[in-house]
């Protein structure tokens, strides 16, 4: 009967415009020494915290945070995940693309406005930073969301991976001839699976009650199961989407996705309740698996604390919890058309010149360029001024694309657009061979096709995607496996260049000042010529090579020490 109740609930909603206030966060980011799972590591902190503190706004609301570089040995740069920053696009934080990565002993400001409600994440985005702990959700407050009268309390519910060495060296090794001659270019496995950054946390309930859950997978890699023993789970939230309250037993989230789910308490306080959550292990290379894995985490629903804890359950992945398609917005948007512009993009896994795993979109692996995405009028629309290996596609004000996503790989990937939650028009099923299906050249679009920032393409298979140019900015569309970033999953969609100048978006003096301390130049094509801008001479085509990671007698210790966190 929950879910009866709250579609009547839903019929009653309507998203109004607030006056915001401003709320100002001011961190210092830093490392800090920590131990979720028992074994000691630095990470990555805020103010000497972690884990790291939740944004909260109510949505209206201008927020401003100032960062401050404490890291010494790295930079860094923060991107608020599936916030559409419209208007603001110079605040979206990809570093080398919105802007420079915050230079050790800098501080740098963003600020801009939340008109979104829903449930978002913040995390690093440079140098596979948020692997060592730089994330923390993002909640943006409702007063007139579906259901609000109903609920007690909202209770945030984080799952992540987690490892035991930190990402710099990790990468290094993932991007390795070592790597790809021992182990095929496997990603690294992660040692631990957390829920809120630690193990065996309690939720305390009371009888009766209804409780929102927002659920955010903040991990690198891992695909997540996830399960409330013996109660069920009415979604009504998909990556910050409202959607027609629907019941769960289970949930999947891939890396980066995000759902609100409300649990009614039982009527009773005479027991408690454990949660499970499983990491998906079909992803990771058994040859490189930690032979200690912690691939379970439990935590508790806590109706009486002098009642025991029982045992946690065994969980069996549903596959029914892999259809997200399932889950109708509650606006009932319609499908997006006539399609005016269609690409495609084939997704490989490849050894490079430098017998380096890399990934490609389109037989192109994405490589950071010179300079920021910034160009004059004359040419801002010329997607071969920010170069080759930036994977640009420059997309009008107003075009409705549909892009076909083709995975040759036998692994899903969750792909996630910056600035918009798309509609998921067509998808292939996971395939038992994992043999690619080829899509067909026409599909009829659902009625009301579900819509989130973040979708999982299965093995072997594709999906259609589509959206509307409506945001003008520099729109990064990737694979959200912090690994497959490093190999450079990456496309680039320039959005309406022409109406994005005509904003006149100002660059504040801290953007400027940051890359002019780490010898970055403000404008300029992708080797950074301002002179000829069809000049590509300089720019980066090949990914770095650390030289140790050679199959050229590499010293014993060293080998053993890299390869020793993934065994």
């Amino acid at each position: 009967m929950l879910h009866l109740t709250l579609l009547f609930l839903f019929q009653l909603f309507s998203i109004s415009p607030s006056l915001g206030a401003t709320v100002t966060y001011n961190w210092n980011i830093g490392w800090v020494n920590v131990s979720p799972d028992g074994f000691n590591r630095p990470a990555i902190g805020i103010n000497g915290q972690w884990p790291c503190p939740p944004i909260e706004v109510t949505v209206g609301d201008r927020l401003v945070v100032n960062v401050t570089n404490t890291l010494v040995n790295e930079t860094t740069a923060i991107h608020f995940h599936g916030i559409f920053q419209t208007g603001s696009n110079q605040m979206d934080g990809p570093a080398m693309v919105t802007q420079c990565p915050i230079a050790p002993g800098s501080s740098f400001t963003y600020n801009f406005t939340v008109n979104q409600t829903g449930t978002y994440w913040y995390h690093a985005h440079v140098g596979g930073q948020y692997i060592d702990g730089l994330r923390g959700p993002l909640l943006v407050a409702d007063p007139n969301a579906p259901g609000v009268s109903l609920i007690s309390k909202e209770v945030t519910l984080t799952v992540s991976d987690w490892y035991h060495s930190q990402a710099p060296g990790l990468i290094q090794y993932f991007q390795s001839p070592l790597n790809q001659n021992l182990h095929g270019g496997s990603e690294p496995v992660p040692n631990a699976t957390l829920i809120n950054e630690a193990q065996n946390v309690k939720f305390p309930m009371v009888a009766g009650e209804y409780y929102l859950f927002r659920i955010i997978n903040m991990g690198a890699f891992a695909g997540q199961y996830l399960q409330f023993d013996q109660h069920e789970m009415i979604v009504v939230e998909v990556d910050g989407v409202y959607t027609k309250p629907y019941p769960v037993t289970q949930l999947f989230l891939a890396a980066a996705q995000r759902y609100s789910v409300i649990v009614q308490a039982k009527s009773t306080a005479t027991e408690n309740f454990a949660i499970v959550l499983s990491m998906d292990l079909s992803m990771f290379d058994p040859s490189v698996t930690p032979k200690n894995l912690n691939n379970n985490a439990t935590g508790w629903l806590v109706y009486n604390s002098s009642k025991p804890l029982p045992a946690p359950p065994s969980i069996t992945y549903l596959s029914s919890a892999l259809d997200d398609t399932v889950f109708v917005p509650y606006d009932g948007q319609a499908a997006l058309g006539p399609v005016t512009t269609s690409l495609g993009l084939t997704l490989a896994f490849n050894p490079n010149n430098q017998d380096q795993n890399r990934a490609t979109l389109n037989n192109i692996t994405y490589i950071p360029q010179k300079a920021p995405l910034s160009a004059p009028a004359s040419v801002v629309s010329n997607p071969l001024i920010y170069g080759v290996n930036s994977n640009t596609h420059v997309l009008e004000y107003g075009a409705i694309v549909q892009l076909l996503i083709i995975n040759t790989d036998n692994g899903p990937h969750p792909f996630h657009l910056h600035g918009h939650q798309f509609q998921v028009i067509a998808r292939s099923a996971p395939t038992a061979d994992d043999t690619l299906l080829t899509p067909p050249t026409t599909v009829t679009a659902p009625a009301s096709p579900m819509r989130r920032d973040t979708l999982l393409v299965n093995g072997g298979g594709y999906a259609f995607i589509r959206w509307q140019v409506n945001n003008p900015g520099v729109t990064l569309f990737h694979c959200h496996i912090e690994w497959h970033v490093e190999a450079g999953l990456v496309a680039t969609f320039l959005e309406a260049p022409t109406q994005l100048q005509a904003l006149g978006l100002v660059i504040p003096q801290n953007h400027k000042d940051t890359c002019t301390k780490l010898g970055i130049p403000l404008t300029g094509n992708a080797a950074g010529n301002t002179v000829n801008w069809t000049d590509l001479a300089g720019a980066n085509i090949e990914p770095p090579l650390n030289n140790w990671g050679a199959l050229v007698n590499p010293p014993t210790s060293r080998v053993r020490r890299m390869t020793g966190a993934w065994f």
